[in-house]
């Protein structure tokens, strides 16, 4: 029993050694109206920085995704030409496709099925009737052996002189730059969001110091140093801006969730662009934990940075 007694302290001393976050003293006096006011501004930028984080995630996976797809799978055009046989060079192009290594799948649109993907161009499929329309062939390749696109191209163009093989290798790097510039801005966003908090903490430590400039000329005369001083306040503050970042953290993965329930009630595509629908992946709240502990872990440092700024000019 005496032992309990003794290891107990020892143990949460240490503790407190290596979690300064959470060793205080009532030394910065609690204003509910200021450190409300404070919970608010950082749950609304912590929510910004989620939502922008979040949305970057998904952005990025999406166009992997489609990357991924675009990446496995070939398209042939053939256009009709004069008096030729479009239903002949259908043959033709696709023996070479099903005869050539690295090719899994083989499937031809019918004309029907190409008429619907010019509908949001042209019109209905009825008004299509007397048009020429180009009729399609996918493929689905091996990307473990993929085929000598080259070659395949030149098989092609000699045996039906009107088909051309599309790799899709243009929209691939589209698809590429655009998650690229997305990226950077939601990473330009979410740097400005954490700017901002970290200034937010600023002036809040600022403020309560001037609040507290009695308490601390009282403690330089006892003896306490600067580091004992900026603890207490980067304690508060941090505290104060984990507590924003759980508030704005939650109520951004609430809409994120909100969102995927609503869009997969609504579309027949899955909202990630995947087979099965996830309505809170692991990323997503990795993602949003993240920016909570960045948040408060700038709040912490803007904190005692200000401080050691500041208190010289208190004594």
């Amino acid at each position: 029993m005496s032992e309990n007694r003794f290891v107990q302290p020892v143990f949460y001393g240490r503790l407190r050694r290596l979690l300064p976050l959470f060793r205080r003293d009532p030394l910065v006096a609690a204003d509910q109206v200021t450190d409300r006011a404070l919970i608010t501004v950082v749950a609304i930028l912590t929510f910004l920085a989620a939502i922008t984080a979040g949305a970057a995630q998904f952005a990025v996976g999406t166009a992997m995704h489609w990357r991924v797809m675009m990446a496995s799978e070939l398209t042939v055009q053939l256009k009709p030409q004069g008096a030729r046989s479009i239903d002949a060079d259908i043959v033709r192009v696709s023996d070479i496709l099903r005869g050539t290594p690295g090719i899994t799948t083989v499937k031809t649109l019918s004309r029907d099925e190409s008429a619907k993907l010019l509908e949001p161009w042209i019109g209905s499929a009825s008004s299509l009737e007397s048009l020429p329309i180009p009729r399609l062939i996918t493929v689905r390749i091996d990307t473990d052996q993929p085929p000598d696109l080259v070659a395949l191209r030149k098989a092609i163009s000699d045996a039906v002189p009107a088909a051309s093989l599309d790799d899709h290798r243009t929209w691939t790097k589209k698809l590429g730059r655009l998650s690229d510039i997305f990226l950077t801005s939601a990473a330009i966003a979410l740097v400005l969001v954490i700017v901002a908090t970290g200034l937010t903490i600023v002036f809040a430590t600022r403020g309560a110091m001037a609040g507290n400039r009695e308490i601390i000329e009282v403690l330089h005369f006892i003896g306490a140093d600067d580091r004992y001083i900026a603890a207490q306040f980067q304690s508060h503050f941090a505290v104060l801006g984990v507590r924003g970042g759980l508030i704005g953290g939650g109520a951004a993965l609430l809409l994120i969730l909100a969102l995927k329930i609503g869009s997969a009630a609504s579309l027949t595509v899955d909202f990630s662009g995947s087979v099965s629908p996830g309505l809170l992946d692991w990323a997503t709240v990795l993602v949003t934990f993240a920016v909570i502990v960045l948040v408060g872990l700038v709040a912490g440092v803007a904190s005692r940075i200000t401080v050691y700024r500041t208190i010289g000019r208190l004594s």
